[in-house]
């Protein structure tokens, strides 16, 4: 029993093949089709959490996916009531898949004490609330650089897309005049915007 199934097919499979090599076949019998596959991925940018890379009188704290806090240690001097100098650099992953414009954005334009006034800045002379710093950034093969004092915005330009970490270094000066006693703050925004 067994081999009569075994034969059978074969018998078929030869009987087939021969009527397949006996026909020809017109070109003009055959169908053709054509599928178009299409998709479209829209332009975005992706930051992710910063690191930090490096710091002098600074430390780094990360809060969440994408914020974090950097510490001076030693902000104000016991002695002369100045500004210590102080510096962190952070790295900050990113892709963007389209040209796309960076900007970094001082929401204070500098260091201001908690309940102060921005106007009140350092001098040689009397006591500041408000302390300025310089904001530098390299990302896609550009460099940009500003002192909040004179602007609160720094803004790159990329005209391709780009992959990897963006370097992001404050740098607060040390001296300028001191200042009055308490906490000072700022906000900066890190912000990778698409082109659409």
């Amino acid at each position: 029993m067994h081999r009569i199934a075994l034969i059978v097919p074969a018998l078929i499979a030869t009987c087939v093949a021969a009527q397949a090599q006996a026909q020809t076949v017109n070109p003009n019998d055959t169908g053709q089709g054509r599928l178009e596959i299409a998709g479209r991925a829209p332009p975005a940018c992706v930051l992710n959490a910063p690191t930090a890379s490096g710091g002098q009188n600074a430390t780094f704290t990360g809060i969440g996916a994408t914020s974090g806090e950097i510490r001076i240690t030693e902000f104000g001097d016991p002695q002369t009531a100045q500004p210590r100098g102080a510096a962190i650099n952070l790295a900050l992953p990113v892709i963007c898949n389209s040209a796309h414009k960076l900007t970094v954005t001082s929401a204070n334009g500098g260091l201001l004490r908690d309940g102060g006034n921005a106007r009140n800045r350092q001098s040689p002379t009397g006591f500041g609330e408000f302390v300025g710093y310089q904001i530098s950034a390299n990302w896609a093969g550009q460099s940009a650089s500003v002192q909040t004092i004179n602007s609160n915005v720094l803004a790159i330009a990329s005209a391709d897309g780009g992959a990897g970490d963006m370097g992001l270094t404050i740098t607060v000066p040390p001296g300028g005049g001191p200042l009055v006693a308490g906490r000072y703050a700022d906000t900066v925004t890190v912000q990778f915007e698409a082109a659409f």
